[in-house]
């Protein structure tokens, strides 16, 4: 997890160094002084600056006392590391703990934070669609998705073909999920967009169905399942799988509001929302 560009090195000086009883060991104290976005991120507390440093700042090339070289292995903390002097909470609100790692790990605060950070990294560059896009940003979004998905690409029946869409369009809920506080909320990474599903019998799809929403329909026999990538007055474009016996990815079928609303031939419709 990369917080910028490394600068700095040599220029901050530890007192708590001046004895070099403790080289070798890792000093809270100079990381926090020479790295200020990793304590802006992290905190000051000792704990906190050891995991960062362990878990991704030797990797970076940081520096983790004076004197040593970028990305140097450590010995623990040295006792310089009892106190930092100023203790800096994370800004980001995830609760008071206890926290637990997907995996079901309990970890502090400062780790899990980390996680957190580690993966907002990777959901915001992939380019997934955030909390706060507007439908165009969504469809330019879909683009890039048609260019892996194309018309005719094998994928599988309709719930495969729609699984493949929601997770470029908006990340895999699993991956991008840190874990949970103790208030039992799932933590996942800040813009990740969620997902409410609303029955429609009588409801006005026109006035809430959105591009990137998913569309179920259901009817005495089979259901099927697709995404909306365009909607007009008339009705909305979808991309859905299981087009015809090969099973192929198909972009841009036409469905009116009225057959939408009646389930077309079928019995009932389903939206599952993203409330980006």
């Amino acid at each position: 997890m990369a917080f910028g560009a490394v600068e700095g090195a040599g220029m901050v000086t530890s007192p708590a160094r001046a004895d070099q009883e403790d080289a070798g060991s890792f000093d809270p104290v100079y990381y926090a002084a020479l790295y200020p976005d990793v304590a802006a991120v992290v905190g000051t507390s000792p704990e906190a600056l050891y995991s960062h440093y362990v878990m991704f700042g030797q990797k970076e090339g940081r520096i983790p006392y004076e004197g040593a070289a970028g990305g140097e292995s450590v010995d623990g903390t040295g006792a310089a590391s009892e106190n930092t002097g100023t203790e800096t909470a994370p800004t980001d609100n995830i609760g008071n703990g206890p926290f637990y790692l997907l995996d079901g790990q309990e970890v502090d605060r400062a780790t899990f934070l980390l996680k957190k950070q580690e993966l907002q990294q990777q959901f915001d560059s992939a380019g997934y669609v955030h909390v706060g896009w507007t439908e165009q940003q969504v469809k330019e979004r879909l683009i890039s998705v048609r260019e892996k998905y194309p018309d005719g690409m094998k994928v599988g029946d309709c719930s495969a073909g729609a699984a493949k869409i929601q997770r470029e369009l908006y990340g895999d809920p699993y991956v991008f999920c840190v874990g949970s506080n103790g208030d039992g909320e799932w933590i996942h990474v800040d813009g990740f967009v969620p997902q409410i599903v609303t029955g429609t019998h009588n409801a006005p799809l026109k006035e809430f169905v959105r591009v990137g929403d998913e569309v179920c329909t259901r009817g005495t026999r089979v259901g099927h399942v697709f995404f909306v990538t365009a909607r007009d007055d008339s009705g909305i474009t979808v991309v859905e799988s299981n087009f015809g016996p090969n099973h192929t990815m198909h972009w841009g079928r036409r469905i009116s509001w009225e057959a939408l609303e009646n389930g077309g031939s079928d019995q009932w419709t389903v939206i599952h929302r993203f409330m980006y």
